[in-house]
């Protein structure tokens, strides 16, 4: 079931992608930036940086050895990538519909991510736990408490008293 949804998934990623890609070379071409180097046009390069950042961060997202902290840190890149692209293709539309089917097919794209995302994380088992090494408690010391001598009435005797009681004078 897994890899239907992949499948699926990258499906739309392409979709996403030719159609934001085409849209962001459009609007960077209008606005005439230029070239680099003399001959590679800026048109055509800024959106190859943006569709590069949203493929690195879904590698990451998918490798098995990825901690699931930095999964969610490439879930970061990949939002941004996929709001740089939303809008490019929303400046680049004509009308309400052109509006529409640019933001549908990056949310789309975006959505089903986040699905398989949580369909691989139901389906993979949990990982074992190590178990904690606790030391045996220390042994504890014993302290010997000898009793203060006390008058009738409770009250502890003088310092020079109890002096007194111990040399036996």
């Amino acid at each position: 079931m897994i890899t239907w949804a992949k499948v699926i998934a990258y499906f739309v990623a392409a979709v996403a992608a030719i159609n934001s890609f085409g849209h962001q070379v459009a609007l960077l071409s209008a606005a005439e930036l230029g070239t680099i180097f003399g001959f590679v046009p800026v048109a055509w390069v800024v959106p190859t940086t943006v569709d590069a950042l949203a493929i690195v961060a879904l590698m990451v997202r998918l490798h098995e050895g990825i901690t699931e902290r930095t999964k969610r840190a490439a879930m970061w890149p990949l939002i941004l990538a996929g709001g740089l692209s939303i809008a490019a293709n929303v400046a680049e539309a004509h009308n309400i519909v052109g509006i529409v089917v640019g933001v549908w097919t990056v949310l789309s794209y975006m959505l089903c991510e986040v699905f398989v995302a949580r369909l691989r994380a139901a389906e993979s088992p949990p990982r074992p736990v190590a178990p904690i090494y606790v030391p045996p408690p220390l042994p504890m010391a014993t302290i010997d408490i000898k009793p203060v001598p006390t008058k009738k009435d409770g009250r502890p005797y003088s310092e020079r008293h109890q002096r007194r009681l111990r040399n036996g004078r």
